[in-house]
């Protein structure tokens, strides 16, 4: 496994002139996948996501240097536990980052719970983390199952879409992404006409898209991400599906995959993200600074690592403390706002209550500069799509 530690010195050379004495770093760690399948929306660029975040928090919190550490869990559960293990008993790490896959997440999530540790969940979904596996450290940042199928298929229903055939991975994101879509479909007095399921990694989707294509649907609903997404999505263009005039929902896309494949095979696909670089001034100014570093805008998920860990350490800061449960109840207690995300706040199972993006992908002749990808169809309120009262499965909010 590779791991990684950095200080991030941002601020450190007035702190050190000044004469003060350093206690011991407050560190976090950035649990990530560096060489799968999603490590271009996640990975690399989550590390350096939170090194922004702690370089705008002037890189010192209650006197102590913020130190960054990083490792691979390689989408593997055992290895994710047991660098979380380390990283809380031998290294002494007080808050967790990103953490992409949702049986990977939760693990984490109830380690750092026993722990009394933070964890800051932004690159996984499932609702059994705000749900009947909540935990008053956990928070669930960016997307959840229940939140990206709502909004793509509600934005596509009012557009006159009826019939929807439903493809993804076949572990428990993609049966809840599954349960979602039909659940919404049912909602609009539409018609769910078929679904199918495949593993992560998969290396042709043909089976998959003749089977959508026999169903005659108005639309094809899929909750693949990264390569698998991106591949999927490569397939149907080959099968001529999007020129036969069959609409294309990505309920997990990301501006990395749309670079991977092109404008030209991408062009007119739906789909719903917490962010997008090209929103306005702030985005656009997080997204320079990213790029000087990465070499591209970051993804959401990466947007919801700096998010998470500026949100986390005004609360240290609110706090006047490290302790888990005493940051936790400020996390609560303050209100969400950074260049990325401008207003949002927490729920009492820990699900950040946000608004999203419906975005298409622009043709080749819409965009304008490197990296302009999505045109913004509407902004959805987290009313919208959110209930007001936390999960009734969450027993620390019903408590």
């Amino acid at each position: 496994m590779v791991m990684a530690r950095r200080v991030v010195a941002a601020g450190l050379g007035l702190f050190l002139c000044s004469g003060l004495a350093y206690g011991e770093p407050l560190k976090i760690g950035v649990l990530t996948d560096m060489s799968g399948v999603i490590a271009d929306t996640v990975g690399r660029g989550s590390v350096i996501a939170a090194e922004l975040a702690v370089s705008d928090a002037g890189g010192v919190v209650l006197g102590r240097p913020i130190e960054i550490v990083s490792a691979d869990h390689q989408l593997k559960p055992d290895v994710g536990l047991t660098i979380a293990r380390r990283w809380f008993d031998e290294d002494h790490v007080d808050a967790i980052a990103d953490v992409p896959v949702s049986t990977i997440a939760l693990g984490i999530q109830n380690l750092a719970h026993a722990k009394g540790k933070i964890a800051l969940i932004s690159g996984a979904g499932t609702l059994d983390l705000y749900g009947k596996s909540c935990s008053p450290t956990g928070f669930v940042w960016t997307f959840d199952t229940s939140v990206l199928p709502r909004a793509t298929v509600l934005s596509a229903a009012e557009s006159g879409v009826k019939k929807w055939f439903v493809v993804g991975p076949d572990y428990s994101f993609g049966h809840q992404m599954e349960r979602a879509v039909a659940d919404v479909v049912k909602e609009t007095g539409g018609q769910l006409v078929g679904t199918r399921r495949a593993a992560i990694g998969t290396s042709d989707y043909a089976s998959l898209l003749l089977a959508a294509q026999e169903a005659r649907p108005d639309a094809i609903a899929s909750s693949f991400a990264g390569h698998d997404g991106v591949l999927l999505i490569e397939n149907a263009v080959e099968f001529g599906l999007l020129q036969k005039g069959m609409r294309i929902a990505s309920l997990m896309l990301f501006d990395s995959d749309v670079h991977s494949l092109g404008l030209d095979r991408m062009k007119g696909i739906y789909t719903t993200t917490a962010f997008y670089w090209d929103t306005d001034d702030n985005t656009r100014s997080f997204a320079k600074r990213f790029s000087e570093k990465m070499g591209r805008p970051p993804s959401a998920l990466q947007a919801g690592v700096y998010s998470s860990v500026t949100h986390y350490l005004k609360a240290v800061k609110a706090a006047g403390s490290t302790s888990g449960p005493e940051v936790a109840k400020k996390m609560h207690e303050l209100p969400i706002s950074d260049l990325t995300t401008p207003s949002a706040r927490i729920r009492a199972d820990g699900r950040v209550m946000r608004d999203m993006l419906l975005v298409q992908v622009k043709s080749p002749e819409e965009s304008k500069a490197p990296w302009d990808y999505f045109k913004i169809v509407r902004r959805m309120k987290a009313e919208e799509l959110m209930p007001e009262a936390p999960n009734p499965d969450c027993k620390l909010a019903t408590q």
